[in-house]
């Protein structure tokens, strides 16, 4: 996304003086890219009806932003992003008021990738109030409501909802900002270097076929591959439909979908649903040594680190240093880029 020049020097002067966090008004988006290029909207008030015509038609291998601004309504629609369109920039009215939705799921698209309801493949793209929804239901199987497969996507204050394999994070690098995720299985999963900071993490009551709950699910396959998951400041609860049903419910914070997965928690909040051993094997034994599970300086009910798994491969950060890899500035490069989106971030740790 072309970087505005006013809003880097702003944001750094802000990083100089307090040394943590970077914070833009919410409604700074708006005031920096100015009047959005075209308008969708329902009600036949914008300049198309649908978002998928929208993005049709906008013009391909830009430098400079493209915005669309997405009114408040449903959109029963599946929607392609492909890698032509980057530095784009796509603004709700707000998550509960701008809504996509489809239905659905890897049995009926062919994969778990083709059920995406959206899916964005381009980079530099900035997204801000707008739920995504994949609605197959809990007995649907893998259905995925968002996929990103770009560098430097960012999400501010969206909802992506689901059940199992919500959010494919599949490749790139990619930042969330007061998000709200849903699901029951694997539903954060895929190879990109993501973190998710100040976000609520929500898991949803499965269908009676199954009373496990699993997080993430990370793709790592090379001890040097340097991509992962971190969840930084986020609240991990459950959702109001499970919790009548916590008794039968066993959460995870993870389990390994390739061999040297890796995911990173750290100062976060983590209720009682959680499991007291925190994570789940998941197949192949191999992979308990070879990945790569950290949390660090976590607090909540589900914190209480005494009864973790005993892997190889997972471990409990001392102090912060261990974890600074892992930090929005360091695993996203993240003070690079994010300053000209307005979305705000702390580059560090909040401790």
């Amino acid at each position: 996304m072309a970087l505005n020049t006013n809003m880097l020097v702003f944001a750094f002067t802000i990083f100089s003086l307090f040394g943590s966090l970077v914070s833009f008004p919410p409604n700074v988006m708006v005031a920096t890219y100015g009047t959005p290029n075209v308008t969708v909207a329902t009600d036949g008030s914008g300049n198309f009806g649908t978002i998928s015509e929208a993005i049709s038609q906008i013009p391909v291998n830009r430098n400079a932003p493209y915005v669309v601004l997405i009114k408040a309504g449903t959109y029963n629609e599946a929607i392609s992003i492909g890698q032509n369109k980057s530095n784009l920039v796509l603004i709700g009215e707000g998550m509960d008021k701008t809504i996509i939705q489809f239905n659905k799921s890897a049995k009926t698209a062919g994969s778990t990738s083709d059920s995406a309801t959206v899916d964005i493949s381009a980079n530099d793209v900035l997204v801000k109030g707008i739920r995504f929804v994949n609605y197959v239901g809990p007995d649907g199987g893998q259905a995925v409501a968002l996929r990103l497969a770009g560098d430097r996507i960012a999400l501010y204050q969206c909802s992506i909802q689901g059940y199992q394999d919500t959010l494919l994070t599949a490749y790139g690098i990619h930042f969330f900002r007061e998000c709200d995720i849903y699901g029951t299985v694997d539903f954060i999963f895929g190879f990109a270097h993501v973190v998710f900071q100040n976000c609520n993490i929500y898991l949803r009551k499965r269908s009676n076929s199954g009373n496990l709950l699993v997080i993430t699910a990370q793709g790592r396959g090379k001890v040097n591959d340097t991509n992962g998951i971190v969840l930084h400041n986020c609240t991990v609860k459950a959702d109001k439909d499970l919790e009548p049903y916590l008794n039968q419910t066993k959460a995870f914070l993870g389990r390994p979908w390739y061999n040297c997965s890796q995911t990173i928690v750290m100062e976060s909040f983590l209720d009682k649903l959680i499991d007291p051993k925190g994570w789940l094997e998941s197949g192949d034994k191999k992979a308990l040594s070879t990945l790569n599970y950290i949390e660090y300086a976590n607090r909540g009910p589900g914190a209480n680190t005494k009864g973790r798994v005993q892997w190889p491969g997972y471990h409990i950060a001392k102090n912060s240093e261990e974890v600074k890899p892992y930090t929005v500035e360091n695993f996203i490069n993240g003070t690079i880029w994010l300053p000209s989106s307005g979305i705000p971030f702390v580059p560090g740790l909040i401790g």
